[in-house]
């Protein structure tokens, strides 16, 4: 019971940080999809475009079907971690907003 609290907990940290990545690049994301920390950002760039930026950044993601990109982090992924790897995400769109 205790793990899975904690899981929760995780999962809507992350939720909460991948919202307001959503806000502030709305010209890459267009909105967030799924539960617990299964979740993909649905992409108003092309999905790959955001994984490659991703992956400079080195963060793994997997392009999902409906422009989705799919992020699956392990249950025991660290606070720390999370807020790592929306950092790196945010430099991966603000990468993908200078090319356009």
């Amino acid at each position: 019971p205790a793990f899975l609290a904690e899981v929760n907990r995780k999962a809507g940290l992350l939720r909460q940080k991948l919202e307001g990545l959503v806000a502030a690049h709305p010209d890459v994301f267009t909105g967030l999809r799924g539960t617990g920390l299964m979740l993909g950002l649905t992409c108003r760039a092309a999905n790959t475009d955001v994984v490659a930026a991703g992956y400079d950044q080195q963060v793994l993601t997997v392009p999902a079907a409906d422009n989705v990109v799919r992020l699956l982090p392990p249950l025991t992924i660290t606070d720390d971690e999370i807020a790592e790897a929306v950092a790196r995400l945010d430099k991966a769109a603000e990468a993908l907003e200078a090319s356009q």
